[in-house]
């Protein structure tokens, strides 16, 4: 079965609670992660042209 979700999805899925991850686009669209996973919540910090993701739920 295909997966029906980029990189970026992958990535925020499979973070820990607590865990971090650095996106390097302009924009994170979420709503592909909270379809797959509506009881997690992410935090994001702009750095240095990316983002630096975090699980916070």
């Amino acid at each position: 079965m295909p997966k029906t979700y980029g990189p970026v999805t992958e990535r925020l899925l499979n973070l820990a609670l607590g865990r971090s991850c650095v996106v390097t686009q302009k924009r994170i669209d979420y709503s592909a992660a909270r379809k797959h996973a509506p009881e997690r919540d992410w935090w994001a910090e702009s750095r240095d042209g990316g983002w630096v993701v975090t699980r916070v739920r």
